[in-house]
């Protein structure tokens, strides 16, 4: 009967040691005791402790993937992005081709102008007029010096500027909304990337937790008061959380990549958040219907499409300009002689009218500009459901704002609830009440409520970016800093 008092008596010292490590997290790696002079805590021993956690997953990360891990903030992304991001600067080179574009037609509006200079040997007998023959020894020389321009061009050249000048603002927008696109997933991306390196400190501290009760449980093993199946099931779900935690640095690598992808800068950069915990940003409070509104007349991608809809239609209409007249001067200024008689001056001015009566009957054309027309048809129809599928971006994401906001506040009940919960299992089973499945039990519902706060945290910023860029007012100051209290769409 002693020696079971006394197992009982070790057992429950060792658990309520056991109890105290889980509470303090990282309180096997070292000790909050250890930095006791005020001096070294920048703001309080608290907020210093916690900043050190972060460091010691901070050299894992670099120990376990072998990278030196580069701190950046949303901001530093976000603007590196669009400043090199490959897309951006693709549209980039597209805009100045259609600036070109649009310089060439320009200068259709231009005469021609040509030079012409020849000089032959004759020598022999030729017919002259064909029929009498003659012996010529001589070199003609020949220089003539034209200018042409097409006055009128049955219109199309003003017809093909207008076409041009609009797909150039139409290229301009595309530019513009690729940015846009650029600014979305560089912040989705750094969020995703955030709550990685929350989900590696909460998977690290799952590890050491397990790794407790493991030790726990075997203590009670070897004590007479355990069964070899707590430890087996112990041991599993130590091998569970290890695995959760490589898995984690799997998937951070991946979006360590993915983000530096966006950002334009070579992939293999292992970028890393600078912030310490992740926390909820509210950028808009805008009703669903002023957001949609907004974006019918504001979103760059709507207007760009509107923009080449309307080249479309001067393209259809210029058709039309086959039953134009076309009007044409032509002046000529030319030197002929030969080197024994010398060159003699001779001038034309030639203005020339064509009027085009049916050309294939005027069918040709009137085919066309039909084509032409249902090819406008299908690009509006486009457009339209295109407003449609914005319509539908807008209220799904305000209702995963709305619905990620609400789930944090669960989501943070939650959390305290299942740390009381575990804290309370292992008092619990220490005085014979509770079972170590419901320690297990109990440390699962933990990590999955701190894995799922983090989640509906990085849900609701993901979604209040959304917003921005499915109602046209993203920008990098807008995700930075929020839309200002004065903004009037």
């Amino acid at each position: 009967m002693k020696k079971l008092l006394f197992a009982l008596s070790f057992v429950l010292i060792f658990n309520v040691s056991v109890l105290f490590a889980a509470e303090t997290d990282y309180a096997t790696i070292w000790d909050k005791n250890d930095y006791s002079s005020d001096d070294k805590f920048p703001q309080n021993k608290e907020n210093f402790f916690e900043q050190e956690k972060h460091k010691y997953s901070d050299k894992e990360i670099e120990k376990l993937l072998n990278v030196k891990l580069v701190p950046v903030s949303l901001e530093d992304c976000i603007k590196t992005a669009v400043e090199n991001n490959y897309n951006i600067r693709a549209k980039k080179s597209l805009v100045k081709e259609t600036v070109w574009n649009k310089r060439n037609a320009y200068t259709q509006f231009l005469p021609d102008v040509e030079y012409d200079f020849s000089i032959q040997k004759l020598s022999g007998t030729y017919l002259i007029g064909g029929i009498v023959p003659a012996d010529i020894d001589e070199i003609p020389i020949q220089s003539i010096f034209t200018i042409g321009w097409d006055v009128f061009d049955k219109g199309k050249s003003f017809f093909n500027l207008s076409e041009k000048r609009k797909l150039y603002k139409a290229s301009v927008l595309q530019q513009n909304f690729t940015r846009d696109e650029v600014i979305l997933n560089t912040a989705i991306s750094y969020y995703e990337l955030l709550k990685n390196k929350a989900e590696i400190d909460i998977y690290a501290v799952n590890v050491i937790d397990r790794q407790a009760q493991y030790d726990m449980t075997k203590a009670r093993y070897e004590a007479g008061v355990g069964t070899k199946f707590d430890i087996y099931r112990a041991e599993a779900e130590l091998a569970k959380a290890k695995q959760q935690y490589i898995t984690s640095f799997n998937t951070i690598r991946i979006n360590q990549a993915r983000l530096a992808n966006y950002t334009g800068i070579d992939v293999s950069v292992p970028l890393y958040p600078k912030e310490i915990e992740i926390t909820e940003r509210k950028l808009s409070e805008i009703d669903i219907e002023t957001l949609i509104k907004y974006a019918k007349s504001s979103r760059k991608d709507v207007l760009a499409e509107r923009k080449r809809i309307d080249a479309m239609k001067t393209v259809r209409n210029s058709q039309y300009t086959d039953f134009i007249p076309d009007v044409r001067i032509d002046y000529l200024n030319a030197h002929n002689g030969t080197a024994r008689a010398g060159l003699f001056p001779s001038n034309s001015f030639t203005l020339t009218v064509s009027i085009p009566l049916a050309k294939k009957l005027g069918l040709d054309t009137v085919t066309r500009a039909q084509a032409q027309t249902a090819a406008i048809k299908a690009a509006q129809l486009s457009l339209e459901q295109k407003i449609r599928d914005i319509e539908l971006s807008v209220i799904s994401s305000k209702q995963n704002s709305a619905s990620a906001f609400e789930r944090i506040a669960a989501s943070r009940k939650e959390v305290f609830a299942a740390e009381k919960s575990l804290e309370n299992a292992i008092v619990l089973m220490n005085v014979g009440l509770a079972t170590f499945i419901d320690v297990i039990q109990a440390q699962g519902l933990k990590v999955n409520a701190q894995v799922g706060l983090a989640e509906n945290i990085t849900d609701y910023n993901i979604a209040q970016v959304q917003i921005l860029f499915d109602a046209g007012m993203i920008s990098v100051d807008n995700v930075l800093n929020g839309l200002q209290q004065n903004f009037t769409p």
